[in-house]
């Protein structure tokens, strides 16, 4: 009985101890070879949501220049809506506010956002064609000083819009490649693809280098609006073409061929280097500009008669042929002929 008791007292004692974490058995990891901590984590920079535009505009005014400066950094944060309230500002009668406003564009204009390029881009061209004349200055400088930058985005716009760039061959190119960016355009095509209307001819004046502008009949652009671009760049050479295309480029003036496009209407017709066109649909043709007027007033697919004078054998003669005309995007469609080695 007293060793049964003796036991029973043990027991409870233990139980005690154990309650009160005494004998309590360490964890399965405590007894294994002690771990390295994990790093503390990194240290992040959480930057409170940006104040109201119009609120950190009225800042760039501010006495205190920490003010001026973190209105400034904040603007640039806010983005693309940003872009016209700075725009409005610049042309405000204070000056260092008119500088901080293109400042900020100045950088949105070099940011990734696309967006907020698009629209700094937009303000910036307002600014430098009718602001205040110092601003108009920083402004054009801003945009000239990143001519390489602002033809590679207006390239790709242009092409997302359905305009096809092509070389002096009419060859289909891409001028944001290697080899040619930098260099100038040849020809811009706008046909019947071209999804930009009128608005998407800003993407053209962003072009430099762009020589001629090739308006197809079809392509959503109106003769008010080709005029304002004509205006506002008198050195690009803009032509308008019907639907139909023959593939025949001249020597001059005349309708002597110089060039006959491999694959297209005058190459299945039989045309040749060097011959006269002579008559097209059974009228007289005097110069090249009679013949491209002849052409507007057909579609794709007609078959059209015509003549030609050739040289054979040292005597001139006249063959009669007949041409199926082309499309614009069909040529656009063949590719040129890869040159072996």
């Amino acid at each position: 009985m007293r060793e049964r008791g003796l036991r029973t007292l043990l027991l409870v004692i233990a139980v005690l101890l154990t309650a009160e974490g005494l004998l309590a058995q360490p964890p399965a990891q405590s007894l294994a070879r002690p771990t390295t901590p994990p790093p503390p984590p990194l240290p992040r920079t959480i930057l409170p949501a940006p104040r109201p535009v119009m609120e950190l505009i009225a800042e760039l005014s501010a006495s205190s220049f920490a003010r001026r400066q973190r209105a400034t950094r904040e603007l640039y944060r806010v983005g693309a809506t940003a872009a016209v309230p700075l725009g409005r500002a610049a042309r405000g009668d204070n000056l260092e506010v008119a500088a901080r406003a293109v400042g900020v564009l100045a950088r949105m204009y070099t940011a990734r956002d696309l967006e907020v390029v698009a629209a700094s881009e937009d303000v910036l061209e307002g600014l430098s064609e009718s602001g205040p004349r110092r601003v108009a200055r920083r402004a054009r400088k801003v945009l000239t000083s990143h001519v390489e930058l602002r033809q590679r985005r207006a390239v790709e716009q242009v092409q997302q819009l359905g305009g096809i760039f092509k070389d002096t061959r009419d060859n289909v190119i891409d001028p944001n490649s290697p080899s040619l960016l930098g260099h100038p355009i040849d020809t811009l095509q706008l046909g019947k693809g071209w999804k930009g209307g009128d608005s998407g001819l800003k993407f053209v004046r962003r072009l430099p280098r762009l020589r001629s502008l090739l308006i197809i009949e079809g392509a959503t652009a109106s003769d008010k609006a080709l005029t304002e671009l004509i205006a506002t760049t008198p050195l690009l050479n803009v032509v308008r073409r019907g639907r139909a295309l023959l593939g025949v480029k001249p020597f001059s003036s005349s309708c002597r061929i110089q060039e006959v496009r491999p694959g297209l209407a005058a190459h299945r017709a039989g045309i040749k280097v060097g011959d006269v066109i002579l008559t097209f649909n059974g009228k007289m043709i005097a110069d090249f500009q009679q013949l491209v007027d002849l052409i507007k007033e057909h579609r794709p697919g007609d078959k059209v008669p015509l003549t030609v004078q050739r040289e054979i054998d040292g005597q001139k003669k006249t063959l009669a042929l007949s041409v199926k005309l082309d499309s614009w995007e069909a040529a656009s469609a063949i590719r040129p002929p890869v040159k072996k080695n």
